[in-house]
């Protein structure tokens, strides 16, 4: 299991007034943030920008820990800078990462998010929730649904994904995470995924976040 169980999504929005002070101010705010969540080291932290694809959140950070706390630890150091003061907490998901009970592992070795170091441009999460009925099968029958599931997504070698579970966490079961160079290849991917046999046990599935990736500075430069 990777070191990294306990994974956040945070989504955080940029206040107006942020962008009516002075551009020195605005500089030297953005260069103590980057300071800050440059220099993690009980944290692996991914930043992307949101604004233009998710209504009220302008960027969001991928937060992996050993440890539940750590990123909450992180928040209020955070809140205390500069740019801290400008920023409101719009979203937050939280889940681990487990092995699959029907393949035995947290993803297939060459498309798992967390094996990768280097990170492909566009990144969509999905919340979502199974139907009661879903547990009402039987162990081989959801194998065998999930079969399928996984062939479909296999298909698209391209596509990384990472999946969480937040089952008595969140108001979520489960949260997927997905990587793609071609969002056009990842639309194929889902259209191909609405139309497996386990499409009915799906009880909800949004809301659906698409975000662009950036590094710690380009994301401050773009601020």
């Amino acid at each position: 299991m990777s070191g990294h169980t306990y994974q956040h999504y945070l989504f955080f929005e940029v206040t107006p007034g942020f962008y009516q002070l002075p551009a020195a101010d605005q500089a030297a705010a953005k260069k103590a943030f980057l300071k800050l969540i440059s220099d993690q080291p009980a944290i692996s932290i991914t930043p992307y920008a949101a604004a233009g694809f998710t209504t009220n959140a302008t960027f969001m950070l991928w937060c992996r820990a050993g440890t539940p706390d750590a990123v909450q630890n992180l928040l209020p150091p955070l809140w205390r800078t500069a740019l801290g003061a400008h920023l409101r907490l719009v979203q937050t998901y939280f889940g681990l990462v487990r092995p699959s009970p029907y393949s035995g592992r947290t993803g297939k070795p060459d498309q798992d998010m967390n094996q990768f170091t280097d990170r492909l441009p566009y990144f969509i999460l999905y919340p979502f929730t199974k139907t009661h009925s879903w547990y009402q099968l039987s162990p081989e029958n959801r194998r065998s649904i999930m079969g399928q599931h996984i062939k479909t997504g296999v298909a698209h070698p391209n596509i990384r994904q990472c999946l969480l579970y937040s089952t008595g966490l969140g108001n979520q079961e489960f949260m997927v995470s997905y990587e793609t160079a071609s969002l056009e290849e990842f639309q194929d991917l889902v259209m191909e995924m609405r139309s497996t046999i386990g499409r009915p046990y799906t009880l909800s599935d949004t809301p659906i976040y698409t975000c662009i990736h950036k590094s710690a500075a380009q994301l401050m430069d773009w601020l």
